[in-house]
């Protein structure tokens, strides 16, 4: 009977282990001192040998003749029998389909039984994390205190999904991936041995297709050997994989840089050969991060790329025609392109944006732009500013704390948006002032008034501190030549200008200004007051605030509503309103 290569060359001493020397070390030590634990937890990827090292274990300890360095001799009918599956001491459980609290009472109810004809017995559970709760807790007590001569094995591929308990009751040893390099090694020993007749860079295509399985490399060689006809060529290793072979998208980079009309035909031909786009997508990655180190580090970091002799000539020679940016660029494009990939892309649009993006970075694009399929206009440079009228100018600007929470504001824009964008707010401004010869800007309250001096300018307006900071939010003060004050604003017309423009009010900020910078206020704030809510409420919407009952019942519901347009109509009312709220 035909036995796969996988199994028929399974590791059967240590030293047969490839790519684990420390979790080796720490087993083969604790043979060697007889300290060997109750119960031990292998973690690791896929094919990097955890079920073999756990056989490996079980031989050693029911072995009739170890060696010196506690290997299997591999003679005695204990190792034969547990080599073939066959020993009734060494039971090996799947727990992907044994899951359940029935299957672990079984083995309890047999854990306590005698070994039959060995020294001990092995107990190797594989795909340990596919056990149930029910089952883990089951399991919790026999695995802490199992009998003296019962040694447990654990496998699992996804340490995470076993229980803390669990864990806390086994010694712990993490399995790595296999190195290309080492795979390699393992591939032309085993391919010796079957006297096949090899190409070297069939071996590391076929390496660095696995992803660190030494079991998955042994069987994609088995059906290469098949396709080839009993030879190992890189050819058949292209065809099994459906194309895009190492060497093949090499030699795609090398022609779009040269010959870009033609490497699109290229590249279609090797998307229609059925390749997986997800498989396609990380080799091309893989390509340009190798490019990407080799031409930032050169040969010190080519040690970090794992690559035939073939591959680092080519990495050598390519990356002279590429700077360190565009491959970067091209790195960072293929990384946001995979996961793409795993959720459905046709060809058509794969192709296209690969060669799109590619193209556009090797003529300099910014990587922003070519993401797109075309470049992105330089932004018009902005002529310089006016120089001021010397004059004594606030203190430096600084961010201004809110003082009151985003989106509380009646107006379209936020605070955020009038700090981010004064550029804005001066062209609004512009177009609400009338005349050609618009006075210079002194204070901008949004962006250049700083915190201290906004702080002293709301303080000197007295009671109304809070409605004349909340108005001013979305005002702008200029100045003339005569250092007169005025207001620009940047909506007309708004609740802030009925405020500031109320009579008293200019009176009250005229005074604060003054005393703050040293300006006057213009003539027209000298004339006759107004009745305060004269001007307001023709501007404000007709709401019926003389409503006591609606306003008794839920003031917080009515000022959140209005948010801070009762600021500008709260000082007629305010000592009547709050008298009749102590008598409600």
């Amino acid at each position: 009977m035909y036995i796969s290569l996988y199994r028929k060359y399974r590791p059967q001493t240590f030293s047969d282990m490839v790519g684990q020397s420390a979790a080796v070390s720490v087993l083969q030590r604790s043979l060697k001192e007889d300290k060997l634990g109750h119960a031990y937890l292998f973690s690791g990827p896929r094919g990097c040998g955890k079920t073999s090292a756990a056989r490996l274990v079980a031989k050693t300890l029911n072995c009739s003749n170890p060696t010196d360095d506690c290997e299997p001799c591999g003679t005695c009918a204990n190792c034969v029998s547990i080599a073939m599956g066959e020993h009734l001491d060494v039971i090996e459980i799947d727990g992907a389909s044994n899951r359940g609290i029935g299957e672990i009472r079984d083995l309890k109810s047999h854990v306590n039984l005698k070994p039959l004809s060995s020294p001990h017995k092995v107990y190797i559970i594989d795909e340990v994390h596919m056990l149930t709760e029910a089952a883990f807790n089951a399991l919790l007590k026999t695995l802490e205190e199992p009998p003296a001569n019962v040694v447990f094995l654990l496998a699992t591929t996804e340490p995470h999904k076993v229980p803390v308990t669990i864990r806390s009751r086994c010694q712990h040893i993490p399995f790595h991936r296999i190195s290309i390099e080492d795979m390699v090694a393992r591939i032309r020993f085993v391919a010796a041995g079957e006297e096949l007749t090899v190409e070297d860079e069939a071996l590391w295509e076929i390496a660095r297709q696995a992803d660190g399985a030494l079991r998955d490399a042994l069987s994609l060689m088995e059906q290469a050997v098949a396709l080839g006809k009993g030879s190992l060529t890189l050819l058949a290793v292209t065809d099994l994989m459906g194309g895009s072979s190492r060497g093949e998208l090499e030699k795609w980079v090398t022609q779009l840089r040269t010959e870009p009309q033609q490497a699109a035909s290229t590249l279609a031909e090797m998307l229609a050969r059925g390749v997986s786009l997800e498989r396609i997508t990380e080799s091309f990655f893989v390509v340009f991060r190798d490019l990407w180190i080799y031409r930032a580090w050169g040969e010190k970091g080519a040690e970090a790329v794992e690559a035939s002799n073939a591959e680092l000539s080519f990495l050598q020679q390519e990356s002279k025609h590429w700077n360190v940016e565009q491959l970067r660029s091209a790195c960072s494009f293929f990384a946001k392109l995979l996961p793409r990939t795993r959720y459905g892309l046709r060809q058509e649009v794969f192709s296209g944006l690969v060669m799109i993006t590619l193209t556009n970075i090797l003529e300099g694009r910014a990587e922003s732009s070519v993401q797109s399929g075309h470049a992105q206009p330089a932004p018009p440079k902005q002529p310089p500013s006016p120089p001021r009228e010397s004059r004594p100018s606030p203190a430096p600007a600084q961010t201004m704390r809110r003082p009151v929470q985003a989106g509380s504001l009646p107006w379209d824009e936020g605070f955020d948006d009038l700090v981010a964008r004064p550029q804005n707010r001066t062209q609004n401004s512009e177009k609400t002032t009338t005349g050609p010869d618009r006075p210079s800007p002194l204070i901008d309250i949004a962006s250049e008034l700083g915190e201290d001096v906004f702080s002293k300018l709301i303080a000197e307006t007295g009671p109304k501190a809070l409605a004349f900071g909340a108005a001013l939010l979305h005002a702008e003060i200029l100045s003339d030549e005569e250092k007169v004050w005025r207001f620009v604003f940047e909506k007309s017309p708004s609740y802030a200008e009925s405020f500031l423009n109320t009579p008293q009010n200019r009176k009250i900020f005229a005074a604060a200004a003054h005393k703050i910078w040293g300006i006057g206020a213009p003539e027209e704030t000298e004339v006759q007051d107004e009745p305060q809510n004269a001007v307001v409420q023709s501007r404000l919407p007709q709401h019926d605030l003389g409503a006591k009952k609606e306003i008794k019942g839920d003031l917080g519901t009515l000022l959140k509503r209005m948010g801070a347009e009762v600021l500008y109509v709260q000082d007629k009312h305010s000592q009547e309103d709050q008298s009749e709220e102590h008598e409600a």
